[in-house]
């Protein structure tokens, strides 16, 4: 498990350039786009077919030390899911797929802003614990378990 550690930290968009994954160009041009979708900026590049998904998921590991989770190998606790919007989730690639106490585990594509992790923890009552897994993945779980245009109730997690 693996809590947020709140330093700061350089921003994805300059860890790709850095390690040589893409070029500045490429890292304005997407965003640019994520000034009208709202999604990541992992996403968009996946998109845009400057990066492969495998990328993001290391450069989350590599760089911002998560812990790696392969989702298909753990039984989710689908309920947690229904916590938060699809809207939200589906806008943020991220996944809750446990709770431990009173911290919510959840899969992400890319380090969540800091008033994404404060909204997560309002609307659930929970810390978060972040593991990086891969885009495709997270994507397609959203799809299956929090379809687009579904709502989430507003109450939050018991507190064991």
């Amino acid at each position: 498990m693996s809590s947020f550690n709140r330093a700061p930290k350089p921003r994805i968009g300059e860890i790709l350039i850095d390690m040589g994954l893409v070029t500045e160009e490429q890292v304005q041009q997407a965003l640019g786009v994520q000034e009208t979708t709202k999604d990541t900026l992992g996403s968009i590049m996946v998109d845009m077919g400057c990066l492969s998904d495998s990328d993001v998921t290391r450069t989350l590991v590599m760089e911002y030390q998560l812990p790696y989770i392969i989702l298909e190998n753990y039984e989710l606790d689908e309920e947690l899911v229904k916590l938060l919007s699809a809207d939200f989730l589906h806008t943020n690639k991220l996944l809750p797929f446990d709770r431990i106490g009173d911290t919510l585990l959840c899969a992400v594509t890319e380090v969540p802003r800091e008033e994404i992790l404060e909204e997560l923890s309002r609307q659930t009552g929970c810390k978060p614990g972040l593991y990086a897994a891969s885009l495709s993945e997270v994507s397609r779980y959203l799809e299956h378990l929090a379809p687009l245009g579904q709502q989430a109730p507003a109450e939050t997690v018991d507190q064991d």
